[in-house]
């Protein structure tokens, strides 16, 4: 099995799709006391990690989800795209997430 066969399962860890069996266990960390909300951001059309992986991800996370429209991979801080841009770094200076958390498009 490869990863591009586990499609929404979530994005994990590489190792986790080896021959070899697992030495990290699963579920991986869950209920960690203090860890504040995450951002997951996922691009609809990433060729490389599959938007309904981002969506598993950020479930599995408890995570707010940027959806972002389009096509392509890594997308925050490019300067390419004001939205993605300011809702990341207002989430990785402030910690600070948009209510409700709006859509970007690429």
């Amino acid at each position: 099995m490869s990863p591009g066969d586990d499609v929404g399962r979530g994005a994990r860890d590489g190792c986790e799709f080896w021959s070899a069996p697992p030495t990290l266990g699963i579920p991986y960390a869950q209920n960690i006391q203090g860890l504040p909300k995450t951002l997951v951001i996922s691009i609809t059309g990433d060729p490389t990690t599959p938007h309904a992986g981002g969506v598993k991800l950020a479930e599995t996370l408890g995570s707010a989800l940027l959806t972002v429209k389009g096509e392509g991979h890594t997308v925050v801080s490019g300067g390419a795209n004001a939205c993605v841009d300011k809702i990341a770094a207002d989430y990785l200076i402030d910690l600070k997430l948009p209510e409700p958390m709006p859509e970007c498009s690429v």
